[in-house]
Parts: structure tokens; sequence; C-alpha cells
């Protein structure tokens, strides 16, 4: 027997990215998710990762200038890019779910006006050479990394054993976001990556259910008719919000959890 589309929601293991409606539409039609250019983030330790070590000095050609020296390490960093989801946490018997999370819709989604794109996290399709792992939030985090090996292959290497250490920590601010993160290192620092989501996206999510045109529900304009159009089998869910509490509901149907009551069975 097919299980409803609030069965799906709930016993799916789930992983959310929270975009503008038109890069939704976008990664939506094309199936794609591009990767992020690790030095381009809004992290500061993230986008000005510098690398260093005193290993790298003397033993590389004489054709290398000393500034190039000091940069080799930077320049390994910068082929790795990156795509950050937000998952459901559990901490002391405490649930908090991925798109009850008010920050990042202020921040990453158009003040709500955006969308919260869900995805099956058993049904991501990583290529070769990709990791994945669970972002953990210190009260330090250094930018600066020394390095113990002496030429670039070594370098490449290094990087890679020390990854978690690397693109896997991010100071306490940012631990609102829950992140569950994927890498992956290009062969060139500018190259274009992309992750195959199309058979992982599995739910949209709206924010409000009416649009920024005052007294237009959202339903009854462009944006769930652009939606719609370009996949018809994902089911569009709408995360609204009254005096008391919040709400995740069935386009059509009723509401499928609660602030108040969880999941509704």
């Amino acid at each position: 027997m097919r299980k409803s589309v609030a069965r799906r929601f709930e016993e799916m293991n789930r992983l959310y990215h929270f975009t503008g409606f038109k890069a939704a539409c976008s990664i939506i039609e094309s199936g794609k998710l591009r990767f992020g250019k690790s030095f381009k983030m809004n992290d500061l330790i993230e986008s000005n990762r510098m690398g260093f070590g005193r290993a790298i000095q003397g033993y590389l050609s004489a054709d290398d200038s000393r500034d190039y020296k000091d940069l080799l390490v930077e320049k390994e960093m910068h082929r790795y890019q990156q795509i950050s989801f937000s998952q459901d946490l559990e901490i002391e018997n405490c649930t908090y779910l991925g798109f009850d999370l008010h920050t990042m819709w202020g921040l990453y989604a158009d003040k709500g006006y955006g969308a919260c794109l869900v995805f099956d996290k058993n049904k991501l399709t990583l290529q070769d050479g990709d990791y994945a792992n669970d972002v953990t939030y210190h009260d330090l985090v250094t930018q600066d990394y020394e390095t113990r090996n002496r030429g670039r292959a070594g370098i490449k290497s290094e990087i890679w054993r020390r990854k978690d250490e690397i693109f896997f920590i991010k100071r306490k601010e940012w631990e609102h976001e829950q992140e569950y993160r994927i890498i992956r290192r290009a062969r060139r620092e500018w190259d274009d990556e992309y992750l195959d989501i199309s058979s992982a996206l599995s739910f949209v999510i709206i924010c409000k259910d009416y649009s920024v045109c005052y007294g237009e529900s959202m339903f009854d304009g462009d944006y769930y008719s652009n939606l719609r159009y370009l996949n018809k089998r994902i089911p569009v869910m709408v995360y609204e919000y009254g005096l008391d509490w919040y709400s995740l509901w069935q386009r059509g149907g009723g509401p499928i959890w609660t602030e108040q009551t969880g999941f509704l069975a």
C-alpha cells in the first residue's frame, strides 16, 4: 500500500536546502545543485583560509618564488568546493527540525519568500571522491593551517587526510544551521561542480501562504504555477505561522505537523 505524503515526509531521512525562489526553480528544473567555492563562503574563516608551513621552505624547486611557496596550501584548499544542507537534530530528547529553523528562512530563503527544498539523504548521488559529514561547532576555530609535507603531492594528500579538521569545523555562532556538508575537490579552483539531486529531491516547502503582492495567495500567483510546471511529482508544502503556533501543511490537505503536537498520524 502506497504511503501518504505525510507519512513519507515523516519517515524520510531528510536534508534541507534554503534558497531564493528563482534559485529553487533553477535547481528543480536542472536536477542539479551547484557546489559553492570554499573561498566565497559567508563564514569569514572559511573564505579567508590561509596555509603555511616551515616544511615547505627549501624543498621546492628554485623556479618557485617565495610568495608562491606560501600560497601552495591555499591554492590546494581553494580546489575544494562544498554544498551545505540543514538537518534534523536531537539534543537531550529535544528534536530541532530543519524546516523549523527561522534563522535559515530569514537569511537564506529571502526572508521567507523563498523556498526550502527537502531531500532524501539516502538517495543523494555522490561522485567518487566526494565526502560528506556533519559540521561540528567549537568556541575557537583557527583559519590558519600549518602543513607538515614538503611538496605538492604531499600537501594534496595531507589536506585530504585532515579534511574533517579543515572543512567540517565552524564557530559556535553558526550552530543554528545544523549543517550537513558535502565537499568535492575540483580539478581547477574556478570550475563549476554540480551534484545530481534529481532522485533525492522529494518536497518543496513554501514559508508564507501569500506572495509579495498584497492579498494574493501564493497558490494563485506565478510562484506556485512555476513550481508545478517544472515538476508535477514533487509535493508542495506550506510552513506557516500564527499567533500561537507554527505548522506544516500539505497543499490541499490538513496539517502534517504542528509545533505543539509534532507529526500527526
